[in-house]
């Protein structure tokens, strides 16, 4: 009794983290890997390489919570997203492979350092953006002609239709990548990245590149996952515990944004670069003893920093935005536009499978950890050790083969990882699903960019693993 007690008591703590994470990432379109990895290892102690996995798989929860409502609603521009994953899978696989030399040779407080400069570095050009409502205008280029960049959405806080239209795809396409490799590398799904790629590089709403993160994270974090699963760093009940409050803090989030502005957005946005970027930099210092603080001094440098610098450019860009008149939503007012009927139907399919896949996995997690809970065991391992944020239990330990054996015997591990291992496959079978629409429409462009994105999740899932001892 007193065990199954402490078992709800570590579950709801990492669950707590991962409804914040959950929330905070769907509103700004980061996954919500970008807030819960700092929060599994700054506050719940756990080890960075457990973080960054578990982190990994809770993306894919938020990245197929979110995108089910954005992709039906026509917010996420599901071409534009399956063009740039090309180079964000292919970024993750560089990524994940440079995450195991550094775990493996001791190196972590590289990636600490790294992703808090990363983190504040982001400000700048969202900041930049911030003084109106919808993009700059852009003249289209060749690649906007070329790849048919273009989109019309209903905006609820604006109450009216815009259309908009992508520019720079190439340079979008390289910070796809390093986006990408990001995401390997620190175990996020680098929404920080991807919607900097699509706001200030493509010239896209903020509202448009949030939710084509979301529809966009999921593939990369798959691509990420498969990696991480092979070398170990998925410790089971942490990411079980981590992906069901991400997915509800998703949902959450995912209605919220629906009626608030691109600005209003932004700020979100940069609160949360502010605070977790300077705290990491100081984590990662700290660890070599460059800069040693204690952790309540981190966060309170960390709080005070992030509230001057959110009070100071709101100060400075709302007096700028006063003094200027925003007529960026008259320009880009439309009218509601039709769809084909093969796109229409596939939108909906898409969105169910999205909608109904995380349904599934989550309960088969939810079945697994009761039936340990109700055994006190799973496999040969007791659920004290299961449930142990610290220990050495990992994926690497259990092979595929023994997960359906112990699933035929309804073992409560098995059955957990099951979940884990549905929700992995989710944003590949939309890749696979987005592959027979563009065969259906005769598009080729777009099946050609399809094909190279299961090449790249073939990768990363059947043949590197082989490969990697």
């Amino acid at each position: 009794m007193i065990e199954g007690l402490l078992v709800l008591v570590k579950f709801m703590e990492i669950l707590l983290a991962g409804l914040c994470a959950g929330i905070l990432g769907s509103l700004a379109g980061l996954g919500g890997g970008v807030v819960l990895t700092p929060v599994l290892t700054l506050f719940i102690g756990i080890p960075m390489m457990y973080a960054s996995g578990s982190a990994l798989i809770s993306t894919i929860a938020t990245s197929a919570g979110s995108a089910s409502v954005y992709i039906k609603r026509k917010l996420a521009n599901d071409r534009i997203g399956i063009s740039l994953v090309t180079a964000t899978t292919g970024g993750a696989i560089v990524g994940s492979l440079t995450a195991n030399y550094v775990y493996q040779h001791g190196l972590t407080w590289i990636i600490y350092t790294i992703f808090g400069v990363i983190l504040l570095f982001s400000i700048i050009p969202t900041i930049q953006r911030s003084t109106c409502e919808l993009p700059p205008l852009r003249n289209p280029d060749k690649s906007t002609r070329l790849l048919r960049l273009y989109g019309v959405c209903y905006d609820p806080a604006l109450k009216i239709w815009y259309k908009y239209w992508g520019v720079r795809w190439w340079l979008g396409e390289l910070i796809m990548f390093f986006a990408g490799f990001i995401s390997g590398l620190l175990g996020i799904g680098s929404g920080a990245l991807k919607v900097l790629g699509m706001d200030w590089a493509m010239n896209l709403p903020m509202k448009v590149s949030t939710t084509t993160s979301n529809f966009m994270i999921g593939v990369t974090a798959a691509t990420s996952s498969s990696l991480y699963w092979h070398f170990g760093y998925i410790q089971p009940f942490v990411a079980v515990a981590a992906a069901v409050g991400v997915l509800a803090g998703s949902s959450m989030g995912t209605r919220l944004l629906i009626h608030i502005t691109n600005r209003q957005i932004r700020w979100v946005f940069v609160t949360i670069l502010a605070y977790f970027g300077l705290r990491m930099v100081l984590r990662g210092l700290n660890r070599e003893h460059l800069l040693p603080l204690t952790s309540p001094e981190r966060n309170v440098i960390a709080i005070v920093f992030s509230i001057i610098v959110i009070s100071t450019l709101y100060l400075i860009i709302t007096h700028r935005y006063s003094s200027e008149a925003d007529e960026t939503v008259i320009m880009y007012r439309t009218q509601p536009n039709g769809t084909n009927p093969v796109e229409e139907r596939f939108i909906n399919i898409t969105s169910s499978l999205l909608k109904y896949g995380v349904l599934v996995s989550v309960s088969l997690m939810g079945i697994g950890l009761l039936i340990m809970v109700v055994t006190g065991s799973g496999l040969h391992y007791s659920i004290s050790m299961i449930t142990d944020p610290s220990s050495q239990l990992n994926t690497s330990l259990i092979g595929v083969f023994t997960i359906i054996g112990g699933l035929i015997k309804l073992d409560g591990l098995c059955v957990m990882l099951t979940g884990l291992l549905a929700l992995i496959a989710i944003p590949i079978l939309m890749v696979v699903l987005n592959m027979v629409r563009f065969m259906l429409e005769h598009d080729m462009l777009y099946l050609a960019f399809t094909i190279v994105v299961i090449i790249n999740l073939s990768l990363a899932v059947f043949v590197l693993p082989l490969f990697i001892s």
